[in-house]
């Protein structure tokens, strides 16, 4: 078993909403969240120690077992969504350079603009529900995807704590077998320009799935 501690992605302004919707609603956010702790910790034990091509994972690979044979296939598939996804907001915000900016500090964690926030998680959720029509096709993916799920069955919730104005986590996934070949790091450096900022957005998405942000993204609709 492998432990993770680490900040909650937007910590400082998920803590003031919590705090805000439990004064007005009496809503203990952090408890009612862990509806979507299973989908998380999935999605992270792909990343962090079920990655089947990445030592540095997205969480996006799974859906390519079986497509992709080389991590190298697996990375251009990984760099089309990422352009995919700059290219629509794009094309849907081509005159709010502004917004954009906005929606750049997001993806960094920078800030507390709950608005961009729920923007990449809609990004997030329609790439995922492509992706998961693509598993009818590919049976190996549909098959990783369902023993990854199995494997988090069991598994304690996410635990969290406020230290100061940060407020931290604390959750457990499954160590993974050892691979059968070595797995690429993937150093963004290396990568052209404009490929730099597509694996930005593929490695940074995973983070508007976390259980506080759908929960808080949620309750302010």
């Amino acid at each position: 078993m492998k432990t993770v501690e680490s900040e909650v992605p937007f910590g400082d302004a998920l803590l003031w909403w919590i705090d805000h919707l439990h004064d007005d609603h009496g809503l203990l956010v952090s408890q009612l969240s862990h509806e979507f702790d299973r989908s998380y910790l999935a999605w992270e034990t792909v990343r962090l120690s079920r990655n089947p091509f990445f030592s540095n994972g997205t969480g996006f690979e799974g859906y390519w077992v079986g497509l992709c044979q080389s991590s190298d296939a697996a990375l251009d598939q990984l760099l089309q969504l990422g352009r995919g996804a700059l290219e629509s907001q794009a094309r849907l915000f081509r005159y709010r350079e502004g917004y954009r900016r906005r929606l750049a500090r997001a993806l960094q964690g920078e800030g507390s603009d709950l608005e961009a926030m729920a923007e990449w998680s809609i990004e997030l959720g329609a790439i995922l529900g492509r992706l998961r029509c693509n598993l009818y096709k590919n049976p190996q993916a549909g098959t990783f995807r369902h023993e990854t799920y199995r494997q988090v069955e069991g598994l304690p919730p996410i635990a969290y704590r406020e230290e100061q104005d940060d407020l931290q986590q604390m959750y457990e996934v499954r160590d993974a077998d050892n691979p059968a070949q070595p797995l690429l790091y993937v150093d963004p450096n290396h990568l052209r320009t404009t490929d730099q900022e597509a694996w930005d957005v593929v490695a940074s998405l995973g983070k508007f799935g976390h259980p506080l942000v759908r929960e808080i993204l949620s309750k302010r609709r």
